[in-house]
């Protein structure tokens, strides 16, 4: 058999472990032809199931408010958008670590540091809507909150376009992938599940 078509099996969130019973399950990921496998506790809370499985990336979903959620959050779509609010703060926090990790390694393009800096100052955009994304859930402002989340996705498409445009890869694609997935995720709880 060609490897190419053997399933690559890589363990994520290996403090799940820790977290849950020795038992767990594989769930493919929700993005099409990726064949990447996750590791999810056995032991999900079927409402939380029920929430993430109602969304476009709920692999994503699961994996980004498991390791967010304790006995005193309710599992309700609010509760949950919130954590998925969290998840996208914590998640462009590591993205402007790596890209300041990246442009200050010697790179082969010259244009890697400028598209960085171009990716930096839109994730730092991202930062500053948190506050305003958690007022708007609290005041019931469906107008406002879709346009901070959808500027939000704005700023990580203008970052991953500077790589495009120069004709480099993206050395942080993924994390801006999975940042387009949470901040999807997040607009579809609300607009599907809180606003209703």
């Amino acid at each position: 058999m060609d490897m190419k078509y053997l399933i690559p099996i890589f363990v994520i969130f290996f403090f799940f472990m820790s977290t849950t019973s020795a038992s767990v399950a594989l769930a493919p990921s929700s993005s099409p032809g990726d064949q990447t496998f996750f590791i999810l506790p056995n032991d999900v809370d079927p409402k939380l199931q029920n929430i993430c499985g109602e969304i476009d990336y709920p692999i994503e979903c699961l994996a980004t408010t498991i390791p967010f959620l304790d006995e005193n959050v309710a599992i309700i779509p609010v509760s949950i958008l919130k954590v998925e609010i969290d998840a996208i703060h914590n998640k462009t926090k590591e993205a402007i670590d790596k890209a300041y990790e990246f442009s200050m390694n010697p790179s082969t393009s010259r244009l890697l540091p400028l598209c960085l800096k171009t990716c930096i100052n839109n994730y730092n955009a991202i930062l500053e809507s948190k506050q305003r994304i958690l007022d708007a859930i609290s005041m019931g402002d469906a107008n406002e909150l879709s346009m901070e989340l959808s500027h939000n996705m704005e700023h990580v498409f203008a970052c991953e376009e500077e790589f495009k445009e120069a004709k480099i890869e993206s050395p942080i694609a993924e994390l801006n992938s999975l940042l387009v997935k949470i901040i999807t995720n997040s607009l579809t709880i609300y607009v599907d599940m809180v606003k209703v």
